[in-house]
């Protein structure tokens, strides 16, 4: 929260005092911070990401830990002295000069405890005791009994990140630690929170937002656009406090879209708190202003699920998204935007901040909103039963969750709030059976608490129970969003998406290895042997590792070599995911969105991510730009016939589109050309014909320029565990900071190994001989191979 004018802060973010209960550590620590990170960056623990030591950290759960620090007053000269704590992880009694100040129940929180009354103007201690994150929910679990959960059961007593019990990607380090700001804030009057402008209807924009004061006094607020007063509002009292509401007509202020839709464009508001004449207190926030609405209609094929922001349909293009990091102190703000211009960059609208982990940090939100990526925000309850039956638990979930709708609604970013991650879907069909009053635990959130939170707070966006849910179940393909983990998780192959009907497909996904870079930083040469004890330790899936190995072994073989294995499960994972967003993207709005499990890794892991926990891209990454582009031409094999298809989600366009046909020896079996004039918004089927030949050795190329841009995609008919797939022979030549790839026969899975880490322009293609792959060079050395180089 900002300074008002006159306000001070007395900073106490730095350097504390650190110590466990048991008398084995005492060390320095850094606030914002976590015990776990400042032991290993004091080199008091080893780094947990490398070979087995995440074990070591799990006995670390069991202790409590007490941070310390000595701080002077100066003056105690304003009438309120506040002590703000942003974010604590978790459970925590804070004191200060040894009196009690106050205590800390969830994570996700922030706090503030008045404290003036424990103040004394020089010298003062502040004091905080933050209790082991597993023996006290283990001993509610013991009071109020075990309910279903994943990893570790206790969890649901607990508000704290779910995934850092460990996740079927993520490792094990329940952290502890003051992970945000600390200060204390010293005040005279009233100050603002959670001012916010959004369209009530297209043309008439709504301010609001809360006033914190004790006393019942004639304030107003006045609000500003672009320094421009637009409006001044009385402040009155409201069930959950004093706030200010008011209304204005939109004029000529443009609309916030979506990236690929429209320009993403953000406001400069400012809210002004005023007694009288005085201002006391203000808030600057940069907002777009848009509508948000779920097209849920009946069709023939059940329900549709369609996004429509300022009246038009938008197709959703992204990925689910993770904590990027175990130990969140590690994160900064350059990480956060690392990855959402890889997002963004790989033509991703969407992401989803799946339910498992945190309510992100705030530059997240103000980088997507400043990208125009839309986002899907869960709330923090995943897999599992929560105890909502227990009012205490009840209460604290209603306060967390009113909290960060206050806190983040001004962001047009997020554009659904939704309960939770699967847990409807437990209850129908995980054997997820604990009822109180005949309702499944967790449920009344969901279903009455959280929905009225939502449209009392935030009217601007709409609420959705669960992901996945919708139709006569949870998990439906009639109506709602799905979670499609037949393939993978049930060993299907990649192909059982092309049977797949959902209507909104909020995950999906298949795994692969990490870069080889990143495998180098955990694992020792002696230790890359995929079902060693290291690669286990880093693939969390419960046989992880043999489902990569099968699904290798059915598109190419049986592949015993370490580094083919680490570059063929990426192909396979991208192929995957391929299928999957063709087949989707070419039912557009009977399914109207894709969203990938996952964008990033918490650590370095084999998982279900397109970048790994170093950002390295990995072939899925590349893959991404191409079938999330705003023009996808597609081919299509429907048994007797080829079909050619191209996918618009832009504007009307004149283009043109090749289609070549060539055996993986090196042999032309067909090529196509059309001129073609793409409605807006459309799928345009552009030609069918049946193919006498054998499809079996094949792959087939589609190149389609609009203008100065070229979009393209492949398709492999080809079974390549049983054709030979012989030297492309490719060839290459960089002039300037151009390089042109030259291949005699058809090469697939084209890698530009760099020696420096390198986000490249494209990777991972495939060429025709007929055409030439033109793209920016590398700044670094390189090296190309072809999937030639990892099957022979």
């Amino acid at each position: 929260m900002p300074l008002n004018e006159g306000d001070k802060m007395i900073d106490l973010c730095g350097k504390w005092n650190v110590a466990d209960d048991a008398g084995e550590f005492k060390f320095e620590g850094t606030v914002p911070g976590t015990v776990q990170g400042d032991l290993v960056n004091l080199k008091l623990m080893p780094h947990p990401y490398i070979g087995e030591n995440e074990k070591l950290f799990r006995r670390l759960e069991e202790k409590s830990w007490e941070y310390s620090k000595d701080f002077e007053v100066k003056a105690l000269d304003k009438k309120y002295c506040d002590l703000v704590i942003e974010g604590i992880d978790t459970l925590a009694e804070v004191y200060i000069n040894e009196k009690f100040a106050g205590k800390c129940e969830d994570m996700f929180i922030g706090y503030r405890f008045p404290v003036k009354d424990l103040l004394k103007v020089g010298k003062n201690t502040i004091r905080i005791k933050i209790l082991s994150p597993i023996k006290v929910p283990k001993a509610l679990e013991r009071n109020y009994g075990k309910l279903h959960a994943g990893e570790e059961s206790a969890r649901v007593y607990i508000r704290k990140a779910q995934y850092s019990y460990g996740w079927d990607w993520g490792a094990r380090i329940a952290t502890s630690g003051i992970w945000k700001r600390i200060y204390i804030e010293e005040r005279d009057d009233a100050y603002l929170e959670g001012a916010t402008a959004y369209l009530e209807e297209i043309d008439a924009v709504k301010v609001t937002g809360y006033v914190r004061s004790v006393e019942d006094k004639n304030y107003t607020v006045k609000v500003f656009i672009d320094k421009k007063e637009v409006g001044d509002y009385p402040v009155r009292a409201g069930n959950e406090g004093y706030l200010f509401e008011g209304r204005f007509d939109r004029g000529d202020l443009e609309l916030w879209y979506p990236r690929g839709y429209g320009k993403s464009v953000l406001h400069n508001f400012e809210f002004k708190l005023f007694d009288g004449k005085k201002e006391i207190s203000s808030e600057k926030k940069r907002i777009g202003l848009r509508t948000v609405r779920i097209v849920q209609e009946k069709d023939a094929d059940g329900e549709s699920f369609i996004f429509e922001i300022n009246g038009r349909r938008i197709f959703a293009k992204g990925a689910d998204w993770i904590p990027s990091d175990n130990i969140l102190s590690w994160l900064k703000n350059e990480d956060y935007d690392r990855l959402l211009d890889m997002a963004a960059n790989a033509n991703m609208n969407m992401l989803r901040v799946w339910g498992g982990g945190i309510y992100e940090n705030e530059r997240f939100y103000e980088k997507c909103d400043e990208l125009g990526i839309t986002v899907w925000q869960d709330f923090m309850f995943a897999c599992a039963e929560y105890p909502d039956n227990l009012e205490w638990f009840r209460k604290l979930a209603g306060q967390e969750a009113r909290y960060n709708v206050v806190k983040l609604r001004h962001h047009p970013s997020i554009v659904l709030w939704c309960g939770n991650n699967e847990n409807n879907w437990g209850f129908e069909e995980w054997n997820y059976n604990h009822k109180h009053n005949g309702e499944h635990l967790g449920n009344v959130l969901y279903l009455q608490d959280l929905p009225k939170i939502c449209a009392k707070e935030d009217p601007s966006r709409p609420y959705w129970p669960s992901s996945p849910y919708g139709g006569s179940k949870a998990n439906s393909d009639e109506a709602g969003d799905r979670h499609v983990w037949n393939v993978w998780s049930n060993w299907v192959d990649y192909r059982g998406y092309l049977t797949d009907k959902s209507r909104f497909v909020s995950e999906f996904g298949f795994q692969s290895a990490p870069d080889p870079k990143t495998i180098d930083f955990f694992a020792k040469k002696s230790e890359k042997e995929i079902f060693g004890d290291v690669m286990v330790r880093h693939n969390k899936q419960v046989e992880g590792p043999e489902r990569i190995m099968k699904f290798i072994h059915n598109h190419f073989g049986n592949v015993k070599n370490f580094d083919s294995i680490i570059y063929l499960s990426q192909i396979n994972q991208a192929e995957a995911i391929k299928t999957g967003v063709d087949h989707w993207r070419e039912r557009k709005y009977k399914t109207a969105g894709t969203l990938y499990w996952q964008l990033n890794d918490s650590w370095p892991v084999f998982s279900w991510s397109s970048v790994d926990y170093f950002k390295r891209p990995k072939a899925l990454y590349y893959y991404t730009k191409r079938f999330y582009a705003e023009l996808l031409p597609l081919i299509k094999n429907d048994g007797d016939e080829l079909r050619i298809i191209v996918v618009n989600d832009s504007e009307a366009i004149s283009c043109n589109l090749e289609f070549d046909l060539w055996t993986f020896n090196g042999k032309k079996l067909m090529e196509r050309s059309y001129d073609l004039r793409i409605p807006s918004d459309s799928v345009l089927n552009v030609d069918n014909f049946r193919f006498s030949d054998n499809l079996a050795e094949t792959i087939g190329f589609v190149r389609l320029k609009a203008g100065n841009k070229v979009f393209e995609n492949h398709e492999v008919f080809a079974n390549l565990r049983k054709v030979r797939v012989e030297d492309p022979h490719i060839t290459f030549e960089k002039s300037g900071d151009a390089l042109t790839i030259k291949a005699e026969k058809p090469a697939f899975g084209v890698r530009i190994s760099t020696e420096k880490d390198e986000v490249l322009e494209d990777n991972f293609f495939a060429i025709s001989p007929d055409r030439p792959k033109r793209i920016k060079a590398p700044k670094s050395d390189f090296k190309i191979s072809s999937i030639y180089d990892f099957l022979n």
